[in-house]
C-alpha cells in the first residue's frame, strides 16, 4: 500500500516535465561540435554520434583522474582512440587507448593525480578521434584543471 501511495505522490512530478522536442544538429565537421557541461559530442549523419568527457576525479578509485570517450553508430563498424594527456610543473605525461568495434565502443584512460595541497591545479586534456565504417571521421576535446 505504501508503495502504491509513493507512486501516486510522485507520478505528478515525472508529469508535469516537458519534453525535448528538438534533435540535435547533424554535422561531419569536426570544427563544429556541439558541447554541453559534461562531454563533448560530434555529430555524425543519422544517429551517429562521437563523445568525450571531462577529465574527472574517480569516485571509484580514490587519487586517480579518469576520462572516457565513446563512438556510437548503430550496425557500423566505429573505432575510438583517445589520449589523456597530463601538464604538471612543465612536463607532460600522454597515455593513449584505441579501440575498435561494431555499434558502441568506449575508451578509458586514467593517471594517479599528482597534485599536493599549495600547488595550483594540473592539466589534464583528453583529445578523441573518432572514426565510422563509412569513412566518416570527427575530433573531440575536453580539457580541465583539477586537484585531488
Amino acid at each position: 500500500m505504501r508503495r502504491i501511495l509513493f507512486v501516486l505522490a510522485i507520478l505528478p512530478l515525472f508529469l508535469l516535465q516537458g519534453t525535448a522536442l528538438a534533435d540535435p544538429p547533424v554535422t561531419i565537421d569536426p570544427e563544429k561540435v556541439i558541447p554541453n557541461k559534461l562531454s563533448q559530442r560530434i555529430n555524425f549523419l543519422g544517429v551517429c554520434y562521437g563523445r568525450s568527457d571531462f577529465p574527472h576525479l574517480s569516485s571509484h578509485v580514490p587519487g586517480t583522474v579518469n576520462a572516457q570517450a565513446y563512438t556510437y553508430c548503430p550496425g557500423k563498424g566505429v573505432t575510438v582512440t583517445s589520449t589523456l594527456t597530463r601538464t604538471y610543473a612543465g612536463a607532460e605525461s600522454m597515455i593513449t587507448r584505441s579501440k575498435k568495434g561494431v555499434g558502441r565502443v568506449s575508451v578509458n584512460l586514467s593517471f594517479k593525480c599528482l597534485w599536493k595541497p599549495g600547488q595550483p591545479r594540473i592539466q589534464y586534456a583528453l583529445r578523441s578521434t573518432h572514426k565510422l565504417s563509412d569513412g566518416s571521421t570527427g575530433q573531440t576535446e575536453r580539457m580541465e584543471k583539477l586537484k585531488c
